[in-house]
This record gives structure tokens, C-alpha cells and sequence, in this order.
């Protein structure tokens, strides 16, 4: 039986897909939290939880991005899928790389969410639905290779919301501050951001992702 918790704050959506799990027999428990800090709180009272499905829009200061970090530090055995509105490819890249098994649009049919939630508690790395042009996210990723290790053009989690930061116009010490590093740190980040693109400045480096749609812009 899969245990299923929704991280969601659409109260109709979430009865929804709560009665849509309930009819299988494959489900357990499912239940459903509207806040990152909800969340994490319920996961540590229940740690048979198999699989969270997050929403990228939480009313909340941490979005659903940022909690998939969080939960894949603090609940590393722990699966967990997307399930949103959203299918801009950097929001996709950010999913995948910050641990997310699976990232379907809200548009999907409801027996490729039921089917995608099961496969992924049990292991399987189904990445998108049927509504996302899978081909174009491998090509972002810049291979299958970067995509099965789940770095887009190579880069780390971290190296990535570095770049990220710096798109949306963050400077190093607003860098650091938001991150919890040092100066030095953001600057070695930066570097290794460069050598991956192959550029000599990290401007280049962000006008080649966002044109690729690794970032947001």
C-alpha cells in the first residue's frame, strides 16, 4: 500500500485527487498539508510516507521548489513528484534537479497522475506527463546523461540556483545571504558555473541559460 501526502492549497484540487486515489486499491493513507511547514512536520510524525506530490504555488514564503531541497535533505528515502500548473522548462529543470522524481502539469489525464504517483513510489523515474515535451527537457538537460544524473548542463543543484539568483538580478552578497554561504563560496560557485558553459563571464553564462531555459528571466 503506497502512503501517499498531497502538498497542496487548492482545497477542491485536493479532494479531487484525494477521491481518485482513494478508489485504488494500491493506495494507503492519503493525506494533505497546505504548507511547507505543515509538511515537514507532518513527514517527521510520519515517516511511512512513500511519496509527496508538491504544488510549485504554496501560499506560503517557501515555495514548492525550494520545499523539494528541503525535503530530499531531511527525507532522503522519500519520492517525491510535482504536480502543477506550470510548464515553463526552468521550473522543470529546478524540480528535477532539487530530487523530483516526476513533474506533470496539472492538465494531465487523472490516470497519468494516479499511474505516475504509483510508479514513482515504486522507484521508477517517469520524469513527465504526457503534456510536457519530454524532447525539449532532455535537450535542455543537454543530454541523457545530465538528465538520468539530474544536473542540466552539468550543473549542481546549488550551481544552479547560483545561476538562477543571478538571473533574477540577486548580487553576491544578496547571493550569499539567501543561500547561507559565504562571499568566497558564491564566487567559486560562479567559476565552476563558467567552466561548465565554457564562457568567461558569468553574464554570458545567464544569457545562454535563459535563452535555453534554464533559468527564469
Amino acid at each position: 500500500m503506497i502512503n501517499v501526502l498531497l502538498i497542496e492549497d487548492s482545497a477542491v484540487f485536493v479532494l479531487g485527487l484525494k477521491l481518485a486515489l482513494s478508489g485504488n486499491p494500491a493506495f494507503g493513507s492519503v493525506e494533505s498539508v497546505a504548507s511547507p511547514g505543515a509538511a515537514v512536520a507532518f513527514l517527521n510524525a510520519h515517516p511511512e510516507t512513500d511519496i509527496a506530490v508538491v504544488d510549485i504555488t504554496l501560499e506560503s514564503e517557501t515555495d514548492g521548489l525550494t520545499l523539494l531541497g528541503i525535503l530530499r535533505e531531511a527525507f532522503p528515502a522519500l519520492k517525491t513528484l510535482v504536480l502543477s500548473h506550470y510548464k515553463n522548462p526552468a521550473y522543470i529543470l529546478r524540480a528535477v534537479s532539487s530530487g523530483a522524481s516526476a513533474y506533470l502539469a496539472k492538465d494531465s489525464a487523472p490516470g497519468s497522475i494516479i499511474a505516475a504517483i504509483a510508479d514513482v513510489a515504486a522507484g521508477k523515474c517517469l520524469f513527465f506527463g504526457e503534456t510536457i515535451d519530454s524532447e525539449k527537457i532532455l535537450r535542455l538537460f543537454d543530454g541523457r546523461d545530465n538528465l538520468d544524473s539530474r544536473k542540466p548542463q552539468g550543473l549542481t543543484p546549488r550551481e544552479l540556483e547560483v545561476l538562477q539568483l543571478t538571473s533574477s538580478g540577486y548580487s553576491n552578497s544578496q547571493i550569499a545571504s539567501a543561500l547561507d554561504i559565504s562571499l568566497n563560496t558564491v564566487d567559486s560557485y560562479k567559476e565552476r558555473i563558467k567552466g561548465k558553459f565554457g564562457l568567461d563571464s558569468i553574464v554570458e553564462c545567464v544569457a545562454t541559460a535563459a535563452s535555453k531555459g534554464i533559468v527564469a528571466v
